[in-house]
Order: C-alpha cells, then sequence, then structure tokens
C-alpha cells in the first residue's frame, strides 16, 4: 500500500511541475516579442542618428547609403541577439526623396522667386527595417528631414 500511494504522490506532482512549466512558458513567450520590438526600436534610432549625422555632401553623392528615390539600398542587417545568443535578423532599405520646393537641380520644381527663395535644399532620408516574428512579416521606418 506504501508503494501505491507514494506512486499516487510522485504522480500528483510531475503533472503539477509539467502545469507551472506550460505557465511559465505562456508567460515568457510575450516577453520575446517585446524584447524583439526593443532590438528594432533601438536599431533604428541608429539608423536615425547615423542620417542626421552625415555630411550633407556624403548625404547627396553618388555611393551614399541613401540613394535617390526611386533607388534603394536594401541589406540583411543583425538587429541584436535574443538571450541564448540567437540573432535576430532584419532587411534595411534606406532612400532618400527630394522636397518639391527644391530647385529643379535638386531634384524638385521650386523656383528662386516664389517657392525657394532661400534656396534650401530639403531632403527626406528614410530607413525601412523589416523582419519576421513567428511567421508573421513586421516593418518600422523612420524618416529624417535634413536641410542646407
Amino acid at each position: 500500500m506504501l508503494l501505491v500511494e507514494s506512486m499516487l504522490a510522485l504522480s500528483i506532482l510531475t503533472v503539477l511541475g509539467l502545469v507551472l512549466l506550460k505557465l511559465s512558458l505562456n508567460i515568457l513567450h510575450p516577453r520575446q516579442m517585446v524584447l524583439q520590438q526593443v532590438l528594432t526600436d533601438a536599431y533604428l534610432t541608429c539608423e536615425r542618428a547615423s542620417a542626421e549625422r552625415i555630411p550633407f555632401d556624403s548625404l547627396l553623392a553618388d555611393n551614399s547609403p541613401w540613394p535617390e528615390f526611386p533607388t534603394t539600398s536594401t541589406t540583411q542587417e543583425e538587429i541584436g541577439r535574443l538571450p541564448g545568443d540567437r540573432p535576430i535578423y532584419g532587411t534595411v532599405t534606406r532612400t532618400r526623396l527630394p522636397d518639391a520646393d527644391n530647385f529643379p537641380i535638386d531634384g524638385g520644381s521650386g523656383s528662386p522667386d516664389t517657392t525657394n527663395p532661400a534656396a534650401m535644399r530639403i531632403w527626406k532620408v528614410q530607413s525601412v527595417i523589416t523582419y519576421t516574428v513567428g511567421g508573421r512579416n513586421y516593418a518600422k521606418s523612420r524618416t529624417v528631414l535634413r536641410s542646407q
């Protein structure tokens, strides 16, 4: 009888342990999604800082990291690492768009008399990151206005 009681107690403890393990895994899964969101936000913050500090001449050069629209620059980047040293990868697409009031030489249709008397050059510098989590695709973007 003692053997049956101890076997029953061990069975109950095993079932209870498995239920608690399943509950703890259900709690951790949403945290993985939040961690991936934080990593992509941090990566885009670095992209934005890079777009704000690049010299204007380098931004407008032929070999710029942000080519003029409709041309885009696409690279596969490691965004960060999850616990367990698992890397997260995303595709970063970069481009720049001229403002409509820029002079025609700068990609716009502005004129010195009416639309652009200060001869400003304004560009929208855009970075878009796409990544996959749990079989679903996500995209985030950051746009910086640069002027000279």
